[in-house]
């Protein structure tokens, strides 16, 4: 009985060594300054599964949680920005290119989220408290201005990056450059280019890298030394990331070198756990032929799209027999519009659960990244309107794997609408694909989230995990080109033809001279030669 309870009693510590092990995590920062849902959608996951697992969090957030777990602090930036959203109906007329456009967008509204939040009281009590932390994580987009905190807190830096690889990233990383084959972030282009699509392609890596370091890394240096004091240089902080979780994954977006502190971990938003409402179920369920899903995410409204392209659309689709479910505010369309019957409009809208419903057949999307993983995890064809950022890009790729067709928003009539709905409804083609790419975007050896999970832990462990870091990072750039081994094997090449042509001179000079005496020795011979033959001769036939 006495062993009995002994091992009882050890089973018992083991797990309240255990409990207190997990229930002392890792202190946590986390500074999510940028003001877009859709970016928080991987944050947040990431977030809540640090809780989950005990790590004593302390998050920034304009999207605080409702029900604060105890070992979650929050600062909330809620109401102190506007929430980013698109008017489609405002045309841009100016002879910039759409994608220096949006680049200049981005960086502007990520410095003003930096801004915004440096000026935080709350924020900045923190930075001026006792407080300590083993880890600090921050955004990676359009801006750099919270890479000091790892220098304030003595902790290693962790990059959450909602989109594929950054060109100005590639570059903080050590990470290979391609562009040859890796399209540009906002370009469109496929992995198999031009001749003219690669020159452009690598003309817009470099002008996102030149505006990068003029629009947002001198602004955002300024921010940083007002809040942090004069330090390290920007640019060189951000060459000590430990980490950065890309929201990517090479079956979607390209197939792209990385180096290993750089971890595609692409889908980790979807949640399985996602409930359709029951009046959106019963309108699922109830539609024998099909549902076609239509949303523009949550930055972009279909009700701005203009009247008259609305109107061809909603002529279209009223022709078809499926039932169209879009997510938009039916109130905020036009009076003149006429709503077709088979037409349900709802503000909000489970997106994950609604696409993997099995009467679901296309999905309308604008091309957004975390729509686009979603449709793929459910296998569900897709029509795609890019507006704006990569969703030219993430279009593309879809198209390229044969899921998905492209239009854009101004070409967009009641002639190309119909003609792509009807193939992608009837072309089996579409459906066979998206089930095989959903198989390849689904077999991993471990789930998104916790690859997310396992690398950040990684970090703690490891601290830091200075190991990661790409050694050429330490390389100047005629270093990283090979510049200074072309030049030096360009020099040695040069010299040894100048010996070589040297020596050959040399030699034929004294060949020259040397000419004239060996004629001469060799007339000499022949005649010896030809005398002894000719005695030889005779002497044989006296002889006989």
């Amino acid at each position: 009985v006495d062993g009995r309870a002994m091992r009882v009693l050890s089973v018992v510590g083991w797990f309240a060594v255990c409990c207190a092990a997990s229930a002392a995590g890792a202190r946590i920062l986390a500074v999510l300054p940028t003001n877009t849902r859709s970016h928080y959608a991987m944050y947040g996951r990431i977030i809540d599964a640090l809780a989950n697992k005990q790590h004593r969090i302390h998050v920034v957030t304009h999207f605080p949680m409702k029900n604060l777990p105890n070992n979650v602090k929050q600062i909330s930036l809620a109401g102190t920005i506007p929430e980013i959203t698109n008017n489609l109906t405002k045309e841009h007329r100016t002879l910039t290119p759409e994608f220096i456009r949006n680049l200049d967008q981005i960086m502007h509204e990520c410095v003003l989220a930096c801004e915004v939040v440096s000026r935080v009281p709350a924020f900045q009590d923190l930075l001026n408290s006792s407080e300590t932390f083993d880890m600090v994580i921050v955004e990676v987009f359009g801006s750099e201005c919270f890479l000091p905190l790892g220098r304030r807190f003595q902790a290693p830096i962790v990059g959450l990056l909602s989109s594929v690889p950054l060109p100005w990233l590639n570059d903080q990383l050590g990470n290979p450059e391609a562009t040859a084959y890796v399209p540009a972030y906002m370009m469109g282009y496929g992995q198999r280019m031009t001749l003219w699509e690669r020159l452009s392609n690598t003309i817009a890596v470099l002008w996102a890298k030149i505006l990068y370091k003029y629009k947002s890394q001198a602004p955002s240096q300024a921010i940083a030394d007002r809040l942090f004091g004069v330090g390290p240089n920007l640019e060189i902080l951000a060459k000590n990331y430990s980490l950065v979780l890309s929201n990517s994954h090479f079956s979607i977006n390209e197939v792209r070198p990385l180096v290993p502190a750089l971890v595609e971990v692409g889908g980790l938003h979807l949640d399985n756990n996602q409930k359709l409402s029951k009046d959106l179920k019963k309108i699922l369920d109830a539609s024998s032929e099909g549902v076609i899903y239509w949303s523009f995410g949550s930055m972009s409204r279909i009700e701005t799209i203009p009247s008259g392209k609305l109107a061809q659309i909603f002529t279209v689709i009223s022709e078809l027999p499926q039932t169209v479910l879009v997510k938009m505010d039916r109130k905020m369309l036009a009076r003149n519009l006429t709503v077709p019957d088979n037409l349900y409009a709802m503000n909000w809208i489970p997106q994950y659960a609604t696409l993997c419903h099995r009467n679901v057949k296309l999905f309308i999307t604008h091309g957004g990244l975390l729509g686009t993983q979603e449709a793929v995890a459910c296998g569900v064809p897709m029509l795609a309107v890019p507006l704006y950022a990569d969703q030219a890009l993430n279009g593309r790729a879809m198209q390229d794997r044969g899921v998905a067709r492209v239009i854009t928003l101004k070409e967009i009539n009641d002639l190309l609408w119909r003609d792509a709905l009807h193939d992608l409804l009837t072309n089996p083609k579409y459906r066979e694909n998206a089930a095989r790419l959903k198989n390849i975007f689904l077999d991993r050896p471990m789930p998104p989230l916790e690859m997310g999970l396992y690398w950040i832990e990684y970090i703690l462990r490891h601290g830091g995990a200075t190991h990661l870091r790409s050694p050429v990072l330490d390389l100047n750039t005629p270093q990283q080109l090979l510049l200074d081994v072309i030049s030096l094997s360009i020099v040695l090449s040069l010299l040894i033809m100048f010996i070589l042509h040297s020596l050959f001179r040399y030699l034929s000079t004294k060949c020259i001279k040397w000419w004239p005496n060996i004629k001469s020795i060799e007339r000499r011979l022949f005649r010896i030669n030809s005398l002894f033959l000719y005695l030889f001769r005779l002497n044989k036939i006296k002889t006989e």
